[in-house]
Order: C-alpha cells, then structure tokens, then sequence
C-alpha cells in the first residue's frame, strides 16, 4: 500500500513538473516574442531617423559646404556623420550603427565598428562582395530595401536588424544588436525556473 501511494505521489509530482515547465516555457516564449517586436520597431524607428537625418545633412551639404567645408560635399557630410557616431554607445551592449556604400559592387564601411569581428572573419574595412554570406542587412540597404531582417552581419554573429536606403549618397545604414543579446534574459530565466523546479520535485520525493 505504501509502496502504491508513493507511486501515485510520484506520478502527480511528475504532472505538476510537466505542466510547470510548459508554463515556463510558454510564458518565456511569449515575453521573447514580445521583446523581439519592441525591439524590432526600435530599430526601425532608430535607422529611419538616423537615414533622414544624413539624407537632410547630405542636402545642405551638396547645396552649402563648398565655401564652408574643405573637401567634396560628401566629404563634409561624411566627417560630420563621423563625427556624431563617435560617441554613439547604442541602447545594448552589441547593438551599433554601420554606414556603408558599394564601390565597384564592394562594400565599404564608413564607420568605426563597435563591436569585433569574430574568429576567422575578415575585417570589414577590407570589404564584401555582394551576394556574400556576411554583411546580409547592409547588403539590402545597399540594393534600396528597407525592412529588418535576423541575418549575419559584418562578423558573422547573427543579428536583428533593421536596414535603410540612404538616397541622396547611396549609402546605406543599418542599426542591429545580437540576437544572443536579446535571448540571453529569457535563456537564464527558464534555466533558473528549472533548477528551482528541479530542487522542489527532489524535495518532495524525499519527504515520500
């Protein structure tokens, strides 16, 4: 009889931790979900701006710089975009602008990386080719799309992101931040809920 009801225990133990896991795991799933769009629109909502900006800057300069401003118009556009990214510390601890243009289907980096290139990649200021397995959001920016995209970038890390056209230099920028970045919180919280799950249902079957 003891031997039964210990069984039974058991079994409605193994229930409860069944259930408590799938509601772990939906709710996570759920909040990811919902972290990944807040994310996505802040980006979009970012790299739209930034685009609109260098395009407004890019225009006075074409019309204005060439008595204000040593160099081309694009030079002058370029040293201030330079200049007001320098400081730029993004909203995440790998997330960063890049700016680029293609030169001879090659694409050319304007800005200083933030982040590193991972092992065995090549510096982006070397450049990429078009069609290429790296840089894939820059590379939409550069044929005229918009949108965001979770790709590799210039390291090979995958990446949210979300790219735009800039018109008037033909340019392109995306804003991006690591995917592992953003999975991160809810990796380490269904992990902590699994211990802890873990170290009741023990409990219970030692207290049977």
């Amino acid at each position: 009889m003891r031997i039964t009801f210990n069984k039974s225990l058991l079994f409605l133990i193994g229930i409860l931790v069944v259930v408590t896991y799938a509601g772990i795991f939906l709710t996570a799933y759920q909040l990811y979900n919902t972290a990944i769009e807040q994310e996505r629109k802040r980006l979009v909502e970012t790299v739209q701006s930034q685009a609109r900006l260098i395009e407004a800057v890019a225009a006075f300069d074409q019309k204005y710089s060439i008595s204000s401003f040593p160099g081309t118009p694009e030079e002058a556009t370029l040293s201030q975009i330079v200049k007001a990214h320098r400081e730029y510390e993004g909203f995440g601890k790998t997330s960063e602008f890049t700016l680029a243009k293609l030169v001879d289907s090659q694409i050319i980096f304007l800005l200083r990386h933030r982040n590193q290139p991972l092992k065995n990649i090549p510096s982006p200021e070397g450049g990429f080719f078009l069609g290429g397995e790296l840089a894939v959001p820059m590379q939409k920016a550069l044929t005229g799309q918009s949108g965001t995209v979770v790709a590799t970038d210039y390291r090979g890390a995958t990446v949210l992101a979300a790219y735009e056209p800039v018109s008037v230099l033909n340019y392109g920028i995306v804003a991006k931040i690591d995917m592992q970045e953003i999975q991160q919180p809810f990796i380490s919280a269904i992990g902590f809920s699994q211990l802890q799950e873990f170290g009741q249902s023990n409990s219970a079957a030692n207290r049977t």
